[in-house]
């Protein structure tokens, strides 16, 4: 079994994560397909939090290490990675479940705000509304966009999480650290304690949105393709995305409430299902022959 603060696994998944954004990126500048993309860039801030974190833990945690860390994997892979199915349901008017996200995630900003303003922080009550405001007025208007104009709810979404991305890297890289904060005692996992409340109470807004598209666009589709009794393989596709998609969101929770032991492995087994399901797609299969997913598809049949 491996150590918990054992490198190997995040440095397999920082690898993984690096060939799969660059197949998605050659996909992309050959089809032009915005959620190809979306999931280059997505698949890039995972890999990146991965490498910081197997650099972090060969070469030991300094805080340049720790600040990409959370930026790239609490802040900004899920949201990216959620982007990429926005723009691939665009037409299907699901658009309105990634405003649904942020919705939630906004949620812990105004329940913060509330402890805040029982306990006389004025200060920090007043930060904690203003980041609540922000996520609500973002999933409103997203939602609205998507309602009445779906065809642009994918560039939509895409222009809030640019400015949302510069925004909070600006905050992230300048927010002060309580470096005691960084690694759990036992485990030597990173986690989020060491960043202050006003930036970690912006993961959620991300993470929530991100995942719950990401998710949900899986589930959608394989449904869809369960329904239909076709296309077999995009749905074993879907199927293993959904799964590669709640994989790193359950261990990201567990490691907010402090139980990092097996953060590395959700994080590999992420990225390795999601890589999976796009192996097993019919766009990635037809270069290559059938697979066993077609060789079963005639079960499916009617």
């Amino acid at each position: 079994m491996l150590d918990a603060r054992s490198p190997l696994l995040p440095a397999a998944s920082a690898v993984l994560c690096a060939v799969f954004a660059v197949v998605l990126g050659s996909q992309w500048w050959g089809r032009r397909r915005p959620h190809q993309l979306a999931w280059a860039i997505g698949m890039a801030w995972y890999g990146l939090a991965a490498g910081a974190d197997a650099v972090g833990q060969v070469w030991g945690w300094t805080d340049g290490t720790y600040r990409t860390w959370y930026l790239s994997g609490a802040l900004m892979a899920a949201a990216w990675l959620g982007l990429g199915e926005v723009y691939l349901l665009r037409a299907t008017g699901h658009g309105e479940v990634a405003a649904a996200g942020i919705f939630l995630g906004s949620v812990p900003a105004v329940v913060r705000a509330g402890r805040l303003l029982a306990a006389g922080e004025a200060t920090g009550m007043q930060s904690a509304l203003v980041v609540a405001a922000i996520g609500i007025g973002v999933a409103i208007s997203l939602a609205f966009i998507t309602w009445e104009w779906p065809a642009i709810s994918g560039h939509a979404t895409a222009a809030a999480l640019v400015a949302s991305t510069a925004f909070v890297a600006w905050k992230v890289w300048v927010a002060p650290l309580d470096l005691s904060g960084m690694l759990d005692p036992v485990t030597g996992v990173p986690h989020g304690a060491a960043m202050p409340d006003a930036v970690r109470i912006l993961s959620p807004i991300f993470n929530i949105g991100g995942a719950l598209m990401l998710v949900f666009g899986a589930v959608h589709s394989a449904r869809a393709y369960l329904r239909e009794r076709r296309d077999v393989e995009r749905f074993a596709s879907n199927v293993l995305i959904a799964l590669g998609a709640i994989a790193p969101t359950i261990a990201g929770v567990l490691n907010r409430w402090g139980i990092t032991t097996g953060f590395y492995a959700g994080e590999f087994l992420g990225v390795l299902l999601i890589f999976a399901g796009f192996l097993a797609s019919r766009e990635s299969i037809a270069r290559h022959g059938r697979p066993i997913f077609a060789v079963l598809a005639g079960r499916w049949s009617p």
